[in-house]
């Protein structure tokens, strides 16, 4: 007799033992097969909480030498744009992966087609889509609060707390993310077309307005002499409302750094309660709707598709007039299959708001005449920050593509190319567009800072250089180290390549940046404490030749080492 299917009752339990077991046993396929992987992943995370620890120690103690208060309201209204930020990034990161986890995935056919209930289908989904958006959030947030504590000294139990303030915050925008994910593809209009430029207008309408607050509160804070730092920390008071969640972080935390404990703790428990209670109404939501959006979901998928060259396709060809004619063909073919991707597009979206968000900000920290905010060191930050982001988005965009091609691979060797112009065609792509994106970020926050124009003109090379840089990297690795039995491109990038790839990344942009850039921003950040005593040797720029070396090997070796490659494999 086979073995009868476990009662609804007792569903939930055999998922836990089936991500339990399915946890450990990945876990022994790591360490016994994978461990190369497993260091460069924790290699990688420790690079990125060292520099993030590093950087802010560094801020903090510049706080403490400007004899700026640590537990005032500067530092407050700065822990709330930090949480809002993140909490904003959150909810797009678990949406996007949720979507590719419930709607997109063989799993989940496969799990809706059994008698498994919706709820706990969804339950497992958004643990995994959870873990996998906040292990960036917790990295970069645990350095900085424990450079803030070393800095600012704080009582034991703020270490304690930190751990759990974090991971209990990332429930809240999580759920909020499901939830809404569930019901836009429940209850999306059939005209997707208009319903997303509906969205598009009303979102344009924010960011005018936004800009328009922005204006109004720079202009402000030029006219009101002695009253900038009043009018810094306003603009952050649509932050600070005791309804916003990124604002009990930050009563939370303060109340830790100042001994209140029992302050402490009742945000804390604001912050769990209020993710619990989300979590339920988001998993009641799913039981509700999730199998009737899947279903709706996969109807529109059989509607009639009509393939044409769209206004965005016709930009991109342009933008790759050098190249000839079929691999212009094959760079459009590329774009126009990230361009029909939500849950790519939306990332690249995220990432320009969020630099335009800060270069807007740090602007105003300028303009409040804050010593640590100085033009040069904001600007620094700024670049490093921006080319971490390009790594990230080509990391996630660029390094699938060979991969992503998976089985048809076939297809394109039928096409009058050699394998060396598909991969060509894939570098202009990815270079084309880092360059676009990148050199305009770095420009337009650099002239919001007001920077001069050797900083400007030196930011644009460096950033040219990153870029290039990176794309060869992606290009290059992408096509030494594909994993083609993969269709998730989130996965791919987490695997060992993406990993190799992401290390080798962060290493290129920190040579790169500490050879081209930091001897000059050293060099100005010493005339400004010094009063112009200290003076620009010829050495500022010894640096930017060797850079230059670096980029052009970082152009040149991996695309060679992945066409050989790509040159060698059997489809």
């Amino acid at each position: 007799m086979s073995a009868s299917l476990p009662p609804v009752a007792d569903q939930g339990a055999l998922f836990r033992r089936l991500r339990a077991r399915l946890a450990r046993n990945g876990l022994r396929v790591l360490l016994e097969t994978g461990r190369a992987r497993l260091v460069t992943m924790i290699a990688t995370s420790a690079f990125v909480a060292a520099f993030t620890f590093g950087v802010s120690l560094y801020l903090f103690n510049e706080l403490r030498v400007n004899d700026v208060p640590f537990k005032g309201g500067i530092v407050e209204a700065l822990f709330d744009l930090l949480f809002f930020t993140l909490g904003t990034m959150l909810v797009f990161s678990t949406g996007i992966i949720l979507y590719a986890s419930l709607f997109t995935s063989p799993e989940a056919r496969f799990l809706l087609c059994s008698p498994a209930r919706a709820d706990h289908i969804f339950a497992t989904k958004f643990q995994a889509a959870v873990a996998f958006s906040s292990w960036g959030f917790v990295i970069l947030g645990l350095p900085i609060f424990v450079g803030y504590g070393l800095i600012s000294g704080v009582p034991w139990y703020f270490y304690a707390l930190l751990p759990l303030f974090l991971l209990g915050y990332v429930i809240l925008p999580g759920s909020v993310s499901a939830a809404g994910c569930l019901l836009l593809v429940r209850y999306m209009p059939r005209n997707r077309k208009q319903f997303f430029a509906l969205v598009g207008l009303v979102l344009a309408a924010g960011a005018l307005y936004w800009l328009y607050r922005v204006g109004l509160g720079f202009r402000r804070s030029v006219a009101t002499a002695g009253r900038e730092v009043d009018d810094l920390i306003g603009q952050f008071a649509a932050f600070r409302s005791g309804a916003v969640p990124s604002h009990w972080m930050t009563r939370g935390v303060m109340a830790a750094a100042r001994g209140d404990l029992t302050g402490a703790l009742v945000p804390l428990a604001q912050v769990w309660s209020n993710g619990l209670v989300m979590f339920l109404i988001a998993a009641f939501v799913a039981r509700r709707v999730y199998r009737t959006a899947y279903d709706r979901l996969s109807a529109f998928g059989r509607a009639k598709k009509i393939y044409r060259t769209g206004a965005l396709d016709r930009v991109m060809d342009a933008l790759v007039f050098y190249l000839d004619k079929r691999t212009r063909v094959l760079v459009v073919k590329d774009f126009r299959t990230f361009r029909r991707d939500p849950t790519q597009w939306v990332v690249l979206a995220i990432f320009g708001l969020l630099m335009l968000f800060g270069a807007s900000n740090f602007r105003q920290y300028a303009a409040a005449d804050l010593a640590v905010m100085d033009k040069y060191a904001i600007s620094l930050m700024n670049l490093c920050g921006t080319s971490i982001l390009l790594c990230a988005g080509l990391s996630r965009f660029v390094f699938p593509l060979i991969s992503l091609e998976g089985r048809k691979f076939w297809i394109l060797g039928l096409t009058p190319l050699s394998r060396d112009q598909l991969l060509r065609g894939k570098f202009a792509f990815a270079a084309t567009g880092a360059l676009v994106v990148a050199e305009t970020l770095i420009l337009a926050s650099d002239a919001l800072l007001g920077l001069p124009g050797p900083g400007l003109v030196l930011h644009a090379v460096a950033v040219a250089v990153i870029a290039l840089g990176l794309s060869a990297l992606n290009v290059g690795l992408g096509a030494y180290l594909p994993t083609f039995k993969e269709t998730d491109p989130s996965k791919i990038v987490v695997g060992f390549g993406g990993t190799v790839n992401m290390v080798t990344g962060l290493a290129f942009l920190v040579a790169v940046i500490g050879l081209m850039v930091v001897p000059f921003h050293v060099v100005e950040l010493a005339k400004g404490a010094t009063g112009g005593a200290a003076r620009a040797g010829p050495w500022v720029y010894a640096g930017v030749p060797v850079a230059l070396l670096v980029g052009a090997a970082a152009l040149v070796l991996p695309l060679r080492a992945g066409a050989r490659s790509l040159r060698r494999m059997e489809f």
